[in-house]
């Protein structure tokens, strides 16, 4: 009996020790967390082009961030019984003299984003063009048509990885900006 404790000894608890160091020496740290940092979007930008004439650009602006000044939003006024393509931009102002356009990562990214829209009065729903890289809805260039003239609200959101295989996909995922705009149709 006394041999099988000193081949124990001998053996197994050096085997043992040397199992626990190298256990020790390969964790992680825990406040990795490895994910892309998350982009800053002060502006968002809708261009409404007629079929033809000048473009209409609108915008949402909050370049110092949440909690500091208050954003300006400018109102949207469009035509009745008119066909805009409606482009959508988002960019980070918040470095004067620096624009970065995240439009480029959006659209690079695409089957990570969707944009979504939702109105409310007259306003009607914009109705998506664009694709991303699997098909589905992106929403940075839709179609709007406008019936009579009224009011309403355009609320645009920017969802990240969103299951756009869902019932309803701007219910999914996480939302990176959300802006709403008053709407008049002349």
């Amino acid at each position: 009996m006394k041999n099988n404790n000193n081949m124990i000894s001998r053996y197994l608890l050096p085997l043992l020790a040397l199992g626990v160091l190298a256990t020790a020496g390969c964790n992680k740290d825990d406040d990795d967390t490895g994910g892309d940092p998350q982009e800053l979007i002060t502006t968002v930008q809708l261009e409404f082009s007629p079929a033809s004439g000048t473009p209409l650009t609108f915008s949402f602006k909050d370049v110092d961030g949440i909690g500091g000044s208050a954003p300006v939003v400018d109102n949207i006024a469009l035509s009745a019984n008119a066909a805009y393509t409606l482009r959508v931009k988002f960019l980070d102002e918040s470095q004067a003299g620096n624009v970065d356009d995240i439009t480029a990562e959006v659209s690079g990214e695409s089957a990570a984003h969707l944009v979504c829209f939702d109105t409310e009065g007259g306003v009607p729903l914009p109705a998506v063009q664009d694709t991303d890289t699997n098909g589905k809805p992106l929403g940075l260039v839709s179609q709007v048509v406008t019936t009579a003239a009224g009011i309403g609200k355009l609320t645009v959101s920017l969802k990240h990885e969103p299951d756009k295989g869902a019932a309803a996909p701007c219910n999914t995922g996480e939302t990176d900006v959300e802006v709403t705009f008053d709407v008049t149709i002349l």
